[in-house]
């Protein structure tokens, strides 16, 4: 995880429910991005853990039921850009791949949105910033060496 509790609690201005949802949906989206990269092995503890989370602890989530018209559209914009961004990342070239960096992290917006609703939109803007600012602390240097790894075992798989 990216993100301590000490600071989504800050960023979410105390809200415990709002914290829960984050680091919720952040796992969840690491795990998914895992199972279909393959690029990590996932445990049957981790596999059975996401799917409870997914289907018996986000629907019980106050914070999400409370926001849940506002949240389940930016969480179907994430899913959607991240799947362009598999997309782009494995048949576009370099021009498709710069915009998959960025794009890929969507589910951040989910953070600042989040931070939105607990307090207001200019503390949004400066929790986003800081959340871009820590999520992509990787470097797209980083994320293309990582990337190109990615790639060849995939292709080594496929052989």
């Amino acid at each position: 995880m990216y993100f301590d509790d000490e600071q989504l609690l800050r960023w979410m201005k105390g809200d415990k429910s709002a914290v829960e949802f984050i680091e919720m949906i952040c796992d969840v989206a690491h795990k998914w991005d895992d199972l279909i990269d393959r690029d990590k092995e996932l445990n049957d503890d981790s596999i059975n853990k996401l799917f409870f989370d997914l289907l018996i602890r986000l629907p019980r989530n106050v914070f999400y039921r409370k926001h849940f018209e506002h949240l389940n559209s930016v969480l179907m914009n994430a899913i959607s850009n991240w799947q362009i961004a598999t997309e782009m990342e494995r048949e576009g070239g370099d021009y498709e791949t710069s915009i998959a960096f960025i794009l890929r992290s969507s589910y951040i917006d989910l953070i600042t949105q989040a931070a939105m609703l607990t307090g207001g939109n200019q503390w949004a803007c400066n929790v986003g910033k800081q959340a871009r600012a820590i999520t992509h602390n990787e470097t797209y240097e980083g994320y293309l060496k990582n990337l190109t790894k990615e790639k060849q075992e995939r292709a080594a798989r496929q052989s």
